[in-house]
């Protein structure tokens, strides 16, 4: 890692996903395991908004309702059976991918898969297939819905890692990915000029990524 590596890093930075512009300079929700799940199905094909539109709307509406810690998936799996509720306090219908059924029935189903498997709070949270496999098979959900659901909590994946190597080596004009441990240690030395940290960074980094994705996907 070299001084010049930084600055081209910075330089990609400042032209595609500028702090002045791009939305997701956050670390996402760190031990809130309910506001993740809730991020990662309605931001799927939707508009992220802000505190009072969009996805994060949805969050503020659940935050006000809970009332409490948005880290217990307990509270979501209760309406599994009966979402009613769940779609009244959210006020939002919107429908998951293949419109299986609305994004508010699919997280409880989720969040029940979930906790059925003892994942209940941020802590519980592990990169295994088991409890990927609990998010991935609800209908409507999938593997992107899986990587946001972890990127929020700030467990890394080997997927996440992959996209964050990509954009190194996009932005260092690589012929090959950067190796994980080039990308982690460019991540910290340039979020430390940002004065962010490294979690906020690699978050920033994923969801222009994904964006990215989206976009090549749609052509």
């Amino acid at each position: 890692m070299s001084t010049a590596h930084i600055r081209a890093l910075l330089d990609h930075i400042d032209a595609e996903l500028p702090r002045e512009s791009w939305p997701h300079w956050t670390e996402g929700w760190p031990q809130e395991i309910e506001a993740a799940l809730l991020d990662a199905a309605f931001s799927a094909r939707a508009t992220y908004g802000t505190p009072t539109t969009g996805v994060r709307a949805v969050i503020t509406r659940w935050r006000d309702h809970r009332a409490a810690p948005l880290d217990d998936l307990t509270a979501l799996a209760a309406d599994a059976d009966e979402p009613e509720g769940l779609l009244t306090v959210l006020n939002n219908r919107q429908r998951v991918p293949g419109n299986y059924t609305t994004k508010a029935e699919a997280v409880a189903t989720a969040a029940r898969s979930l906790t059925e498997l003892g994942c209940t709070t941020s802590a519980d949270l592990r990169d295994d297939d088991a409890q990927r496999s609990a998010v991935v098979a609800v209908p409507g959900f999938g593997a992107a819905t899986w990587e946001c659901f972890a990127m929020q909590l700030g467990v890394p994946t080997t997927a996440s890692r992959a996209v964050v190597c990509d954009f190194i080596a996009e932005a260092l004009d690589l012929e090959s990915p950067a190796t994980t441990t080039q990308a982690e240690d460019l991540v910290a030395a340039a979020a430390a000029r940002l004065e962010v940290t490294a979690t906020t960074f690699t978050h920033a980094i994923w969801r222009y990524q994904r964006r990215q994705q989206r976009a090549a996907g749609a052509r």
